[in-house]
C-alpha cells in the first residue's frame, strides 16, 4: 500500500499514525477544512492500518518462516550426517 518509513520501529508508527489520525478527526470536528481533513483522515488511516498488520501479522509469519527454515537446515544436516554414516 503506501511506503512504510524505516527509521521507527513499528509499534512507533502504529502510535505516530494513530495520534495523527485522532488529532486530523478532531481538527475535522472544530475547523471548517473539511476538504484536506478529510483527505489527511484517509491517508493516516490507510497508514494506520498497513502499520497494524505489519505487527500483527506480517512480522509473526516472518518470524514463524525463519524457525521453519531452521527446522529444515536442521533436519538436512542431520540427513546427510546419517547418510555419510
Amino acid at each position: 500500500m503506501l511506503v512504510r518509513y524505516t527509521g521507527m520501529s513499528l509499534k512507533s508508527q502504529f502510535y505516530l499514525y494513530g495520534f495523527g489520525f485522532i488529532l486530523t478527526i478532531l481538527g475535522m470536528m472544530l475547523t471548517d477544512m473539511w476538504l484536506p481533513m478529510v483527505v489527511g483522515s484517509l491517508i493516516l488511516m490507510g497508514l494506520l492500518v498497513e502499520s497494524w498488520i505489519q505487527i500483527f501479522h506480517v512480522v509473526p509469519l516472518h518470524q514463524e518462516v525463519r524457525a521453519l527454515k531452521k527446522q529444515v537446515e536442521k533436519l538436512q544436516h542431520h540427513y546427510q550426517d546419517e547418510k555419510n554414516l
